[in-house]
């Protein structure tokens, strides 16, 4: 496979569904970049106050991910999309209006759920819009594009910090609302999908909480999606605090991350676009992180250019355990649920992230960087045990499955 086949994605639904989430990630990648700076400047908040919403909004979606999720199975995927899409547009041009606290919460807590509803409806379109070895390419030229679509909304922000006024920020919040709207323009001229929803669950079957062959697929996938939170808080804390590498090797770490992820996604989802496929795909994935973590330590007992060495070697593994992780997840997310309940699943699966996010950066900071670093080698057996079980606990929920059958791809128009 080409450069150009890893980059490109195929015209059609492919191209046009990878051109959304660039434009998605330019305007998430401008407010993201300098959200911070916008929350205290603007907003008028405390450090500790942006912190108690974001958690707040992890918990709200918690909460609320299957009923919300359910909104795609009963009004249709793109709808849900679309609805997720045109709130936050609307929230976004309402940010330069918000001071204080309770109208930050508030506002945080609304995007939050307005996204958990646009990100079922995109999942789910995309499911029965596609075969599986299409979908999982598909979904990997979105991540490229996504990433590619970030970095410059990141330098967008940085221009808007440089500038350093606050009409600049508040070009910030505005600059998403503008590039939401775009993406809502794009999203109508996907086809339609499915037109028949099924409105209510078939009698018979049980709610989500009670499959436990789904639920123990999304308990691995969450323990799995930890090296986000090791990539973007715990190593760089861990480089600021028990090594000597300068500040700005963080940039250079983030850097090699997106080069990778955008160059390689593609190639890294080969074979996952079956149930056995994205098994093996999680499987390395955890060995992947489970390799990473003493390699981090290493980098506290090292000096000079070896830490800097060391560090790109255990970035570069979490980054392969980044890649085939989502790979393996994208499958199994797909192909599991009832075919007329993929957006309650999904807002289920949704569940696994959302409690990672709550309780990941404070265990696994206190585990990594507190402890002096030995901490490492149990998050280490950790990936190390979920890469071991992710084969036989797959293969013992895809014995107990229905199968979930994929709606033929329509055309572009």
């Amino acid at each position: 496979m080409g450069v150009r086949e890893n980059l490109v994605p195929p015209a059609g639904l492919p191209r046009a569904y990878a051109l959304v989430s660039l434009i998605f990630g330019i305007g998430i990648g401008t407010f993201s970049t300098g959200s911070a700076v916008f929350f205290t400047a603007v907003v008028g908040l405390e450090a500790h106050e942006i912190g108690i919403g974001l958690s707040a909004a992890a918990g709200a979606v918690l909460v609320c991910s299957v009923p919300l999720g359910r909104i795609a199975d009963r009004f249709g995927p793109r709808r849900a999309w679309t609805f997720g899409v045109a709130g936050s547009a609307v929230g976004f041009l309402l940010w330069p209006f918000a001071h204080g606290f309770f109208t930050f919460l508030a506002m945080i807590v609304f995007f939050e759920l307005l996204n958990a509803v646009g990100m079922a409806g995109r999942n789910v379109y995309l499911i029965e819009a596609v075969d599986p070895e299409t979908r999982v390419r598909t979904q990997a030229f979105s991540r490229s594009w996504l990433n590619v679509g970030w970095s410059a909304g990141s330098g967008l922000a940085a221009l808007a910090l440089a500038i350093d006024t606050r009409w600049a920020y508040l070009a910030l919040p505005l600059t998403n609302a503008v590039v939401l709207l775009a993406n809502l323009a794009l999203i109508a001229r996907l086809p339609a999908g499915p037109a028949r929803r099924v409105r209510q669950r078939p009698a018979g079957q049980r709610h989500v909480f009670a499959d436990r062959h789904f639920l123990a697929v999304t308990v691995l996938c969450a323990v799995l999606i930890a090296y986000a939170t090791i990539e973007l808080q715990v190593a760089p804390l861990w480089l600021l605090t028990h090594t000597d590498a300068p500040k700005w090797w963080i940039g250079v770490l983030t850097l090699i991350n997106t080069v990778m992820a955008t160059t390689l996604q593609v190639a890294m989802t080969r074979g996952a676009h079956t149930i056995g496929g994205a098994a093996r795909a999680l499987r390395l994935g955890g060995l992947a992180a489970a390799l990473g973590c003493p390699v981090f330590y290493l980098a506290g007992a090292t000096s000079g250019a070896v830490t800097l060495v060391v560090f790109v070697l255990a970035t570069v593994l979490f980054t392969l355990s980044e890649m085939w992780q989502s790979a393996g997840s994208w499958t199994l997310a797909a192909e599991l649920p009832p075919k007329e309940r993929r957006g309650e699943y999904f807002g289920a699966f949704r569940m696994g992230t959302s409690a990672m996010e709550m309780i990941g950066p404070a265990s696994l900071i206190a585990l990594a960087v507190t402890t002096g670093g030995w901490g490492w080698f149990l998050i280490g057996g950790v990936f190390l045990t979920a890469a071991l079980t992710a084969v036989p606990l797959v293969d013992w929920v895809a014995r107990h499955r229905r199968p979930a059958a994929t709606a033929k791809a329509p055309a572009l128009t």
